[in-house]
């Protein structure tokens, strides 16, 4: 069970390792295009996927191709506005943010003994003696 556990943050290394190795090779080098189109969107949801571990696969595996969608798109859009864009910098700018949503991800699993499949507690107390000053009179 921990090699299925160490799965996802392995995937997530893995993913941004190989982006950046993408995103850097000398200037006169042809980068490999749907190489570089998978990387870009298959790190950032892999490493969303590991910080919402929380959620069933189902719904982990949508959120983490929305995220991915989006965060590529707020990338492009920010390097347009900005007149900064070049897909070297692109692929730079996923993976430095994938990068940023590994380490939240990192802290919970350390916080929380590296169990994804415990849920999230809640911070109330559902007994009902939270609740015990709101009908004093």
């Amino acid at each position: 069970m921990r090699g299925r556990r160490m799965l996802l943050p392995a995937a997530a290394t893995l993913l941004l390792a190989g982006l950046v190795a993408v995103a850097l090779p000398p200037s006169g080098a042809p980068r490999p295009g749907p190489l570089a189109l998978a990387l870009a969107l298959g790190t950032p949801a892999c490493c969303t996927a590991w910080l919402l571990a929380g959620l069933d696969r189902a719904a982990r595996g949508i959120l983490a191709g929305l995220v991915a969608i989006a965060l590529n798109a707020a990338v492009a859009e920010v390097m347009l506005v900005c007149s900064m864009w070049s897909p070297r910098g692109g692929l730079v700018a996923v993976a430095a943010v994938s990068a940023g949503l590994m380490v939240p991800a990192w802290a919970i699993r350390t916080k929380r003994g590296n169990s994804p499949e415990t849920p999230f507690e809640s911070p109330v107390d559902m007994d009902g003696d939270d609740e015990s000053w709101a009908f004093d009179g």
